[in-house]
């Protein structure tokens, strides 16, 4: 008797780890929208996986010099720079898809992606997000309200904050550190 009630618990115990574990597995990532006041406006939806936040969005054309881009005027202090020439960028209307050069992240510790449409100056016309750590691509969903235009015209990649390398003494004591194990290893195996 004693034994089936352990028993009993014990499948009990499983039977809800395996529910968890069910549950764990069918949690989707969430959109992260971006508009400037109300979904009354054209707004946009970019997965949580691939973006931490919308920063900002409005009209006008973002991806101009840095007097006349509105993100660049509106984000001031964030240290945001258009490096847009310096890394190859696509976008795809029919998937809506985008992609940057990952090598953007070996230079800068935040990364921007704006994304510019062709509404007739209808609020809200271009999104900026975060992009989440080392991510380069991902999927977009525009909500076109306003029904004029709508189709993506540009992207614009934005960084700030220089990625941090090791100093060359950190990397030598790395080294040093690796080939000592690698030589205690090699004298354990010979003894």
């Amino acid at each position: 008797m004693h034994g089936m009630k352990r028993m009993n618990k014990l499948t009990s115990i499983a039977a809800a780890g395996l529910a968890l574990v069910g549950l764990s597995t069918a949690v989707e990532a969430a959109p992260v929208y971006c508009t400037a006041v109300s979904t009354t406006l054209n707004y946009m939806g970019i997965d949580d996986s691939q973006v931490d936040a919308c920063l900002l969005s409005g009209v006008g054309n973002i991806g101009q010099a840095a007097h006349n881009d509105p993100f660049l005027l509106n984000a001031a202090g964030a240290g945001w720079t258009n490096i847009s020439d310096d890394f190859t960028m696509a976008f795809s209307q029919e998937d809506g898809t985008w992609s940057f050069d990952a090598s953007a992240w070996s230079q800068y510790a935040n990364l921007a992606i704006g994304f510019k449409f062709g509404t007739g100056n209808h609020p809200d016309e271009w999104f900026v997000f975060s992009v989440a750590d080392l991510v380069s691509s991902g999927q977009w969903a525009f909500f076109n309200v306003g029904g004029r235009g709508g189709g993506l015209s540009h992207l614009v990649l934005y960084g700030s904050g220089e990625r941090s390398v090791p100093e060359p003494g950190t990397l030598g004591l790395l080294g040093l550190g690796l080939a000592g194990i690698g030589a205690a290893v090699r004298r354990r195996r010979r003894a």
